[in-house]
Order: C-alpha cells, then sequence, then structure tokens
C-alpha cells in the first residue's frame, strides 16, 4: 500500500504519517520546505513523542519524500502509482496544491489508468475533500472529470489532534498530544483497503462528526485563547485552568453542546463526556501552546460558516441560548499582533468603519440583534 502525502509539517509527520505508517503503508511526503524535505530524504525514520502523564516515543519509518518546487514530474508518476492520496497542509494551500494533482490526474485519464484511487484532505475544514475535488476540476475537461470520478474516490474527513508549536534541534522530531481521530466517509472510498487504517473512524455520514469536532473542539480551542489572550494569560493550559477563563469557555461549550443534541441527536451524556474530555485535552501542561497562536487568523475564524458565527445563527434559529458564544466574539475583535496580517486589518477595519460595517463585512451576518449585542459586548471590554 501507498500513500502520497502533501503537507511534511508537524501534523503530517506527526498525525496522518503515524497512522498510515501504523497500517503499513510506504509514505511519500511532498514539501515545499528544502530543509525538511532534505532530512526526510537522508534519514530511515524520526520520531514521535506523545506527550501524556507518561512520554511515549513513537517511530516512524518506511517513507521518502519530494520537494514540489523541483521534483513535480516524479510526483505526478506517484500520483499515477499510489493508492491514496492525502493532505495536512492548510485550508488555504489546497488550491495551490490542487494544479499539480490535477496533472498528474490528467496523466491518469491520457494513459487510461483505471487503477482505483482515493484522495483525502485532512483539514481544518468543513467538506475540505470536497472543496479540493472543485478546485482539481477546474483543471480538468468534462471528459476527464468523468474518468476521475469512475476511478477515484474523494471522501471527506475529519480530523483531530493537538500539535502545539515547536522548534527542535532535530528537525523531524514532532510532539503531539495522545488523542487523535480522523472520521473518513466510508461509503465514498474506491479502494478497499483504505477502509482499514487503524485508528480511523469510517462513517456514513460525516457531517455530525465534523460539526461535533468543530463547534466543541474548535470553539473551544479559540475560545479559550481570546478570553485568555485579553486576560493576559499566556498559555492555553493556564487558561484552562484560570477561573474567569475556565467560566466563560465552558459556558460557551455548553451552548454549542445543546446545539448539537438538538440538530443531530447526539446522546446528552455522550456529548457531555465529549465536551469533558476536550476541556481535559486543553489542560495538558506538557502541550506548550501559546493562546497568540491559536488566536491567529481572527477573520476567518469570524467566518460565516465557521466555528462561532455558523452555531450563533442556528442556536438563534432554534431559539436556543448563545449569549456566551456572542461574548467570545466581542473577545475576538480585542485581538491585537502586529505580525497577524488579518489580526491587523481587523483592528484598522474596526477604527475606520466602526464595530457594525466590520462584523457586517466579516461575518456576512444581518441579523441586527446579534451584531448589536457582539457589538455591546466589544464596548464593555474596550
Amino acid at each position: 500500500m501507498n500513500n502520497l502525502h502533501f503537507g511534511a509539517g508537524n501534523i503530517g509527520r506527526g498525525f496522518i504519517g503515524e497512522l498510515l505508517n501504523k497500517t503499513g503503508y510506504h509514505i511519500t511526503f511532498v514539501d515545499i520546505n528544502e530543509e525538511v524535505v532534505n532530512a526526510l530524504k537522508q534519514r530511515d525514520s524520526y520520531t514521535i513523542k506523545v506527550l501524556d502523564e507518561n512520554i511515549e516515543e513513537v517511530l516512524i519509518n518506511n517513507f521518502d519524500a519530494l520537494n514540489i518546487s523541483n521534483e513535480k514530474d516524479t510526483i505526478y508518476k506517484k500520483i499515477n502509482e499510489v493508492e491514496l492520496i492525502t493532505t495536512s497542509i492548510g485550508p488555504n494551500v489546497l488550491p495551490i496544491i490542487a494544479k499539480d494533482i490535477a496533472q498528474g490526474l490528467k496523466i491518469k485519464v491520457a494513459q487510461n489508468n483505471t487503477k482505483f484511487l482515493d484522495i483525502i484532505a485532512c483539514e481544518n475544514m468543513i467538506e475540505c475533500t470536497d472543496f479540493l475535488k472543485n478546485e482539481i476540476f477546474k483543471y480538468l475537461n468534462k471528459e476527464e472529470q468523468e474518468f476521475i470520478n469512475n476511478y477515484v474516490g474523494f471522501p471527506n474527513s475529519a480530523v483531530d489532534r493537538i500539535v502545539p508549536a515547536q522548534k527542535h534541534d532535530n528537525i523531524l522530531l514532532v510532539e503531539v498530544e495522545k488523542f487523535c481521530e480522523w472520521v473518513v466517509e466510508e461509503g465514498k472510498i474506491k479502494v478497499e483497503v483504505n477502509k482499514n487504517i487503524l485508528g480511523v473512524h469510517y462513517v456514513d455520514d460525516l457531517s455530525p462528526f465534523i460539526e461535533r469536532k468543530l463547534f466543541t473542539v474548535n470553539t473551544g480551542h479559540a475560545a479559550l485563547s481570546y478570553i485568555a489572550n485579553y486576560l493576559g494569560i499566556e498559555l492555553v493550559s493556564e487558561g484552562a485552568k484560570d477561573e474567569r477563563v475556565r467560566r466563560e469557555f465552558i459556558a460557551v461549550l455548553e451552548e454549542t453542546s445543546t446545539l448539537l443534541v438538538k440538530k443531530w441527536n447526539f446522546d446528552k451524556e455522550d456529548m457531555a463526556n465529549y465536551r469533558n474530555k476536550t476541556i481535559k485535552r486543553f489542560e495538558n501542561k506538557r502541550i506548550v501552546d501559546h493562546v497568540s497562536r491559536i488566536c491567529r487568523t481572527p477573520i476567518r475564524k469570524l467566518g460565516f460558516n465557521e466555528r462561532f458565527i455558523k452555531p450563533i445563527r442556528e442556536t438563534a434559529e432554534l431559539g436556543l441560548k448563545n449569549t456566551a458564544l456572542l461574548k467570545v466574539c466581542s473577545y475576538i475583535l480585542t485581538f491585537k499582533s502586529s505580525t497577524d496580517e488579518q489580526a491587523v486589518r481587523l483592528q484598522k477595519s474596526l477604527k475606520e468603519k466602526g464595530v457594525i460595517a466590520t462584523l457586517k463585512e466579516v461575518t456576512e451576518l444581518t441579523n441586527e440583534d446579534i451584531l448589536n449585542k457582539i457589538s455591546e459586548g466589544y464596548k464593555e471590554l474596550v
């Protein structure tokens, strides 16, 4: 079994790479970082440190690497040889690699290569594989698209593992939390062996699991971080233990849990256990993660279908409580960072256009009641 994985960063090596390696896949990492690619080419193994009460070291082998900037022909060849293509490069980079994947698929069509293949985007984004597929198909004509639809599966997935920002003398060393979750749409898989990846949870309908993760882990992580940042707390684990931060971000999670139970019929007790497990993950002192990192890209996090505005919209529609969610949006507006382009842009807009106009532009919300409540909360904070 062979895998071509776009993204040799910490998530690629420390999460997706680990599960595929345990299952017996040979992994070819693709990246633009010359130092990382060269290290992967030169070494036979690298180490993952699993940060729990006891630190566990996992050795990863059976891999090679390619540089996307100067080894494209080899990448195209690999696309036509492997059973599985995966990504962990960030949603913003998917359109960039889509062109290269499309080029490899064009060759597949030209050679009438009917070998089945699955492409799974493993990104922090709803329906990320669908998004990648749409970007790939922009470069294919109708006949090519029809061929690819017949022989290539595009299952969506949801991924969850905290991999903190880190820097080591050993460039390939990765530190990760013990918990990990990779959920994949089973019905869209074309290659039978890709239904047997160790640690993957295969489901018929991914939507409930995507939203459970997004509205609990992502919403909670960000809520905690924006509140902690406002109070001058630097580390996520410290924020998770601070009484005020804890009270406010747990209130957010209680609101999203109520929504998830109502919308997807999750069992209340199971939802509470999932929520409490998530809170404990944030408390892990071995995961040294700065809230300033989590707070980056505030405009994206205030997007219409993102971790705050979507549950706010849906709780409002269902008549459910969303006070804590609204308050966190007020905290987001206070985030300042000269090194984060979106933070700079957000503060500039607030100063020049005002709160309501900025919120309308960033969130695409039209509900005046919601906009006014976020604005009022922001004014209380500043």
